[in-house]
């Protein structure tokens, strides 16, 4: 994800020393269902990962210490048939498979992960594929265990080449694309940012380069693979954020696997896109409305009462789910909720609000999610507590911790039971209301 700034935004920080302990506002920013198994979700917010197993009823929370990663990074994610979870971290590609540990993953031949992976993708019940963006390694590898080992398939570009998105077509496993950048050093005129497009027809073994002469980009400019086809793998969705290298998305359709493009939708906003199985594609904007065009139709056609959104998947049930405003700010209102999801795009039914969050995920006294998440120590983290005190929600919790041995009270009657440092970071509500920033979709450092 990458952040867009706006005014005021140094006030604010000068006014709160931390916000969720990384100076962001509570954001939803991604959904990613579990296939065959859909009532398994996880969402990615600025506050570390929410998990449900009830489709939603019910969310538990595992904050950003437990992967572990933070600051304006999200983590990429990724989850497999048997409910392995991939995740994206900067401490290389971590794997969990007990629900509570995220663990380094092993690249072929055996050797620690210590490369980035900056986007994943999954192609099939077992298989996936991660792009390394390393100073010693650009290679797109492939796993078809569910992690278990990496193949080594192919760089497409260079050392230090930065990718930005990677999918993987639905109906064909062996057509993938890749979009990123690097910087090129221009003589008298400094360094230039150069964007990167690629497609392989065979799995990742080789790629071509796509032609990039009808994208509109600026230096601030990303270019991402915004969706593709259901039916037809040449067909192809891109965004360019920031194309006027400051607050406008463009959207751009290819039919011939990226060989040409057209730009269909622009807005002074950051678009989130779904293609759905019926063949129309969404757009949804925070501030400048959300959109659908009919299958095979030119026109878009704006939704009536649609939320303020930041990020669109569809279930297997034809479900459109979206990330929403749990709180909204000054330039964006207020959903109510962090994940809203919608049948015909008329009616929006509620999914998960940050207040009614259940509970950290229970784990081990071991593990980094209890010590860092659920009761952390002096030493980091805001844990539990400190998130519901900031969020507003239940923490459930009553007890009468112990400081040098001497039975400390709560810290306010029916408080929550929290070991170590119990200060919590100045209140969440400053820098919801004011909105430090516009979350949009980042896959770069």
């Amino acid at each position: 994800m990458v952040s867009r700034f706006v005014l005021g935004a140094a006030c604010v920080l000068a006014l709160t020393t931390e916000v969720l302990a990384n100076g962001r506002p509570p954001q939803t920013s991604s959904i990613t269902f579990r296939p065959g198994a859909e009532t398994e979700i996880a969402a990615g917010t600025s506050f570390g990962l929410l998990t449900s197993k009830d489709n939603g009823v019910t969310w538990r929370w595992m904050c950003e210490d437990a992967l572990p990663y933070g600051g304006m990074y999200d983590p990429d994610y990724e989850i497999m048939s048997s409910g392995t979870l991939f995740a994206t971290t900067f401490d290389g590609l971590k794997i969990n498979t007990d629900g509570c540990t995220f663990a380094s993953t092993v690249l072929a031949p055996p050797e620690p992960d210590l490369k980035f992976f900056s986007v994943i993708a999954r192609a099939s019940d077992n298989t996936f594929y991660a792009a390394a963006a390393d100073p010693k390694d650009g290679t797109i590898y492939r796993s078809t265990n569910e992690g278990a080992a990496f193949t080594p398939l192919s760089m497409p570009g260079m050392l230090n080449d930065w990718w930005q998105s990677l999918e993987v077509a639905p109906t064909d496993p062996n057509r993938l694309y890749l979009s990123g950048y690097r910087f090129v050093t221009v003589p008298n005129m400094g360094t230039k940012k150069e964007f990167l497009l690629f497609t392989s027809a065979n799995a990742g073994t080789s790629w071509s380069p796509l032609p990039l002469t009808d994208f509109v980009t600026m230096s601030n400019s990303t270019l991402e693979i915004a969706g593709i086809s259901k039916t037809d793998p040449l067909h192809v969705f891109a965004r360019v954020t920031l194309e006027d290298n400051a607050i406008a998305d463009g959207i751009y359709e290819s039919t011939n696997g990226g060989q040409s493009w057209t730009k269909v939708l622009s807005k002074m906003g950051s678009i989130a896109l779904v293609v759905r199985a019926n063949g129309d594609v969404i757009a949804g904007t925070q501030s400048q409305g959300s959109f659908k065009r009919a299958n095979g139709q030119t026109t878009w056609t704006e939704l009536t009462g649609a939320p303020h959104i930041n990020c669109l998947v569809e279930n297997s049930a034809g479900e459109v789910w979206a990330c929403t405003q749990n709180y909204g700010n000054p330039q964006v209102p207020m959903d109510g909720y962090g994940i809203m999801k919608s049948t015909d795009l008329a009616t929006w039914t509620p999914v998960m609000k940050y207040q009614d969050i259940y509970e950290p995920v229970a784990c081990p006294s071991d593990t980094l999610q209890y010590m860092k998440c659920d009761r952390p120590s002096a030493s980091g983290g805001i844990g539990w507590c400190g998130l519901c005190e900031q969020l507003g929600c239940d923490p459930k919790r009553t007890c009468v911790a112990e400081v040098d041995g001497t039975p400390e009270p709560p810290k306010k009657d029916g408080g929550c039971c929290q070991t170590g440092d119990n200060t919590v970071p100045n209140a969440l509500g400053v820098g919801a209301l004011v909105g430090i920033v516009l979350s949009r979709r980042r896959k770069r450092r």
